[in-house]
């Protein structure tokens, strides 16, 4: 009597490898949305170990895949409707060709960032354009900083 391991919420087993369940709000397969979440979660563990980060790609796939499902497709700092029909369409080389107007066409792409600066497997999705706007500022700082440019905006 062997016992089965214990899996992570959200995936099973398939004749592939292992599956993700996609949120309903991203709109996507499951094998669509489980390569998204992995090759994501490669690019940002390896980003954080240069940074000091001691995580593993599998701790930082469950917590991108939490991130997902805790979204509501929404931005959560300025409540943006997200557009999941960007995702996995972004092109470095357009955007060296296009600059500022990509970027503007890109706004709502969600994307995965980190809660706080730190390189550790603590993530939440937001827009493209918060991400930008946000760079490594923890959420405090960030809309302090965002009231301090309402209040001087307001002055003028």
């Amino acid at each position: 009597q062997g016992r089965w391991p214990l899996l992570p919420r959200g995936w099973w087993m398939t004749a592939g490898g292992v599956s993700w369940s996609a949120p309903g709000w991203v709109g996507v397969s499951d094998g669509k949305y489980s390569e998204l979440i992995q090759r994501k979660a490669v690019a940002v563990t390896r980003r954080d170990k240069r940074l000091g980060g001691k995580y593993s790609v599998k701790e930082a796939i469950e917590a991108i895949h939490q991130a997902f499902h805790r979204c509501n497709g929404f931005d959560p700092y300025d409540g943006s409707k997200l557009d999941p029909e960007l995702l996995g369409t972004y092109s470095n080389e357009r955007s060296k060709e296009r600059g500022p107007a990509y970027k503007r066409e890109m706004a709502m792409l969600p994307t995965v960032d980190h809660v706080t600066a730190e390189p550790v497997p603590d993530f939440e999705i937001v827009s493209w354009q918060t991400n930008d706007a946000k760079g490594d500022m923890p959420p405090e700082e960030f809309i302090a900083y965002c009231r301090r440019v309402v209040q001087i905006a307001d002055q003028h």
